[in-house]
Order: structure tokens, then sequence, then C-alpha cells
């Protein structure tokens, strides 16, 4: 007996006046978010945005809120929410600018660099198995495909606002 074989996104499941290109993406983005979440889940007690907030400290030099914003591509008000709680948990240290009093500059803890350290190579290995599955070309070809749809919806977006205003 043959088992259909059911796509993971359910692409055949798309509603008529939606873009098929943005259901899928919105359903892949999802799916990838799920999946970092349960293996941050499993190993230790950080959430995605924490998680992506402790990635940039780590892969900056003394950065600022706002160099954590653009890291993380997270709202504002989400980061600084997130920087209290890893501030409180013992994740991370802050200290304020010695160039700009307002600014606090942010550094991973003790702890925090342990943590990055046990969980950073699991996140590693997740990562390294999805870009496996496609060669050099096909994901340079990925990429370009994304970009361009990307550029489509603002496109899109910059008409619909226009027409409406």
């Amino acid at each position: 007996m043959n088992k259909k074989t059911t796509s993971v996104l359910r692409l055949d499941h798309i509603p008529d006046t939606a873009s098929d290109l943005s259901v899928a993406t919105q359903r892949l983005a999802r799916l990838l978010r799920g999946q970092i979440s349960m293996l941050l889940a499993a190993n230790g007690e950080l959430g995605l945005v924490e998680w992506r907030i402790c990635l940039g400290i780590s892969q900056s030099e003394n950065p600022s809120q706002k160099d954590l914003v653009d890291f993380a591509g997270i709202e504002q008000a989400q980061v600084s929410r997130a920087l209290m709680k890893l501030e409180q948990k013992g994740i991370i240290q802050s200290k304020q600018s010695d160039h700009d009093r307002r600014v606090r500059i942010f550094s991973l803890s003790e702890t925090g660099q342990s943590y990055f350290e046990r969980v950073e190579p699991v996140i590693a290995t997740y990562h390294q198995q999805i870009d496996s599955v496609l060669s050099e070309a096909e994901k340079a070809q990925f990429l370009d495909m994304v970009e361009r749809v990307a550029k489509a919806a603002q496109l899109a977006s910059n008409d619909e606002a226009q027409q409406a205003g």
C-alpha cells in the first residue's frame, strides 16, 4: 500500500485568494522558529528572543541596546524586556557607556558565557543540517528568490499604501 507523502508545510492547503509564496514562507518561518524554540527549551531557560540577544552580544564588541535591536531584527520594546529578563537571570550584565551616559553596553556574564558555549553548538548543528539539504548553487538561487519575493512584497505594500492614502 502506497502512503501518500504529505507536505510538511501543507502547501496543498493554501486558500485560493492567498499568495502561495507568502503562505509557504510564513509556514516555513513558523516551523523554523518552533524548532529552534524547542531546542532552546530542551537546553536551558532562554526563549528565542533572549537567544538572539545573547548571540548578538557574543558576536559584537560592547553592543548597545540599539546595536542589539539592529542585530536581532526585533522591536525595541521586545529587546528592552528581554534585556531586563536576561539581566535578572544573571545571563548578561550591563554598564554605562564611557562615551554616552544615556547608553548602556551589554556583555555576557560568566553564567551567560557558560550557557552560550553549551547551547551554541546545538543550534549551529541544527542550522548546518538545514543548510546541508541544498547545494551551494541551490542556496544562492534560493536566497536570490527570497530576496526577489521580499522586494515584490515591499513594492506591493507601497502601492497599496499609496492607493489608500
